[in-house]
């Protein structure tokens, strides 16, 4: 069997500042909605947004505006339009982002550019005109009923509704994506027999679980990362759910399996990383033994697939490093299994680990 490869940077978990894929969740008089807030494209608003809800800015706060089939708006402390949070924030935009549905998510502002603060609003239908404008940041995902039914309420003078529709609370979930390797955004084109390596990071505070599914089969993944291979050509799915007790979210990657079904022989030993001595007591030597003159990335994850700490220096086949089972502060890891992983920009390669 030939295997493929690819494997990401590995640095120090700060929550704090790396990008990521968050999801808020909307409790209203009227029903729940949850969104998916896009920080990994426009992180100053998204973060600006998350940092409001997790302040409590939103609850107790109504839907002020609600023009039919256009937009529902929220984030007024004033109830009228007119308030915000005493600040305003930079435009921004990205061009995988566009108002090209019902459920997208942006920030209000004035005429002015460079004037969003709080308020943001939810599309009711596709609003292309607002391309540019106004800076997308999220997608409804669950309970676009509950968007559209508030959209459809009655409303007087200045498109306020008759009967307020309040946030009693507006929180940020216990679960964000950091990363999907590879993307699944694009086919993944392979070889037939060709090991594919899937890795999906997650940061949560809850147990987190991963399951993977092949062509529509449970299959056994080593917590976030799955190897698989496609025995026939022709189309194929992979799927990880990533779960816990807050919430859940569903990662699909399409397939397209190219060449013959056609087994290759090679010595089942094969390791992208050697780790010596094995298990790891005061330290052990790393070393690249695939790849071709391609510098690699290495990093070390934990099971929940949160990233601990960097390599400091890019390894290629052949090239040593000694690490003594600390993180970049000097801390000893806790005894325990641990994940290795070494990508460059064409592959990607991981191994267990055992510190005791």
């Amino acid at each position: 069997m030939k295997h493929k490869f690819v494997m990401p940077l590995l640095v120090l978990l700060l929550a704090g500042n790396l990008s990521a894929l968050h999801f808020a969740r909307w409790s209203t008089s009227m029903g729940s909605f949850t969104a998916e807030i896009y920080d990994q494209w426009v992180p100053i608003t998204a973060n600006n947004f998350i940092s409001l809800a997790n302040s409590g800015f939103y609850n107790n706060l109504i839907f002020h505006r609600v023009v039919a089939g256009f937009v529902i708006q929220d984030g007024c402390p004033l109830g009228t339009g007119y308030g915000g949070p005493g600040y305003t924030i930079p435009d921004e935009f990205h061009p995988n982002l566009h108002h090209d549905q019902a459920g997208i998510l942006a920030m209000a502002r004035t005429s002015a550019p460079n004037s969003a603060g709080s308020q943001y609003y939810i599309t009711l239908a596709p609003t292309p005109h607002l391309d540019g404008n106004c800076a997308i940041f999220g997608k409804v995902i669950s309970g676009l009923d509950t968007v559209l039914s508030i959209g459809q309420v009655p409303v007087g003078a200045n498109d306020r509704p008759l009967t307020p529709v309040t946030i009693d609370t507006l929180r940020i979930l216990d679960l964000a994506i950091m990363n999907v390797t590879p993307s699944d955004s694009t086919t993944v084109t392979v070889n037939v027999n060709e090991l594919q390596t899937f890795v999906v990071e997650s940061i949560s505070s809850l147990p987190t679980q991963f399951d993977w599914y092949v062509d529509g089969e449970p299959v056994v993944g080593m917590d976030f990362i799955l190897e698989a291979a496609f025995s026939t050509p022709g189309s194929h799915t992979v799927v990880c759910e990533v779960s816990n007790s807050d919430w859940a979210h569903t990662i699909t990657w399409d397939i397209l399996a190219e060449g013959s079904a056609v087994e290759e022989d090679i010595p089942p030993v094969i390791q992208g990383i050697e780790i010596s001595p094995h298990p790891l007591r005061e330290g052990a030597t790393l070393k690249l033994s695939s790849g071709s003159g391609e510098p690699f990335q290495v990093s070390v994850y934990d099971l929940r697939g949160r990233l601990l700490f960097e390599v400091p220096e890019l390894l290629k086949k052949g090239s040593e490093w000694f690490w003594d089972g600390r993180d970049a502060q000097g801390n000893r890891f806790p005894a325990g299994t641990y994940v290795i992983k070494a990508s460059s920009a064409s592959r990607t390669f991981s191994r267990r680990c055992l510190i005791f």
